[in-house]
């Protein structure tokens, strides 16, 4: 097992969107009126039962605040305005021990997502902000490990600087993890796919998006056809049904969940496994141990509203 204080020189770097998610829970699905006013009236005034809830999002700077409070250097890429919710996704980071190291953009990203009472998803609205200047993940050549998380509204544009920035950290003491996400979803071909595959070393993904990609349907076959393409470990990522995986040393297996409170938003959840599974396989732990970890601290990230609560819950268990 690392010991913390070699731990703590591992740097991180994290290319991927950060954010401000803004959750509305039971909102009336009726609330947009059609015709505009500048009065309050009964019909724009409606009521909302549960407070708005507020957090840090964004796949790269969800993981990244995992990683730092999981005792790890982080450098984070992610384009972060000079606005109010920028303050906020800035402050909370810097606190967690994140370094940003991406100029000031114009705007931030924002996400507000409605729920329904049990926390599932009804829809969101989402500013993108800013796109992503990839070459910047690869100006520290003592970076060891490398996360690039794409966004779900990538352009197609974006694809060769983000296989370049892949292929320019290729060293045999680096580690790559990709997490291509829905973005590029019928706008490139499954062969471009693999192709991007083979320059990393950890595929992370849900079920929906490598179903499409590899045309295989069963998780087991999803991996198997990943790891063809080169990567020597896959994480499969299926929502309530738990997470499959296999790597060159440990052959298919599941981890199931632990059952979830009722009520509970599962928005960033898989953006946080990402950094706990990589922040796990740093500590040297086997890939079945750093995936039943990076579960479990899955489970309290979603289960309590305040970060620092999961990670510290997470950390008193080590």
């Amino acid at each position: 097992m690392m010991p913390p204080k070699t731990r703590k020189s591992i740097l991180v770097s994290v290319a991927g969107s950060a954010g401000l998610d803004i959750t509305l829970r039971e909102a009336p699905s009726d609330w947009i009126g059609k015709v505009a006013r500048d009065v309050y009236t009964q019909r724009t005034l409606l009521p909302l039962k549960s407070p708005v809830e507020m957090g840090l999002g964004g796949n790269g700077a969800s993981a990244s605040y995992v990683l730092a409070k999981m005792g790890l250097q982080v450098q984070l890429n992610a384009p972060i305005g000079n606005d109010p919710a920028g303050s906020l996704v800035k402050d909370w980071l810097k606190k967690a021990g994140v370094q940003c190291i991406t100029p000031a953009g114009q705007s931030t990203m924002h996400a507000i997502t409605a729920v329904d009472k049990n926390g599932q998803r009804l829809g969101t609205l989402q500013h993108v902000g800013p796109s992503i200047n990839w070459s910047l993940s690869n100006q520290n050549n003592k970076s060891q490990w490398l996360l690039v998380s794409l966004p779900g509204q990538i352009t197609v544009e974006a694809f060769l600087p983000v296989k370049q920035l892949l292929e320019s950290f290729n060293k045999s003491n680096r580690t790559r993890v990709l997490d291509t996400g829905i973005g590029w979803i019928k706008k490139i071909l499954p062969q471009e796919m693999i192709d991007l595959w083979s320059h990393a070393e950890i595929i992370s993904g849900t079920i929906e998006e490598l179903k499409y990609w590899t045309g295989c349907q069963t998780p087991q076959s999803v991996i198997q056809k990943i790891m063809t393409a080169g990567p020597h470990t896959v994480a499969l990522k299926m929502g309530e049904k738990g997470v499959a995986y296999q790597s060159r040393k440990q052959p298919f297996a599941t981890q199931l969940p632990r059952e979830l409170p009722q009520n509970n938003v599962s928005i960033g959840a898989g953006d946080a496994f990402n950094g706990a599974l990589i922040a796990e396989l740093i500590r040297g732990r086997s890939v079945s141990e750093s995936v039943a970890n990076a579960v479990s601290y899955t489970h309290l990230r979603a289960h309590e509203t305040r970060h620092d609560l999961g990670c510290r819950l997470l950390l008193e268990k080590k």
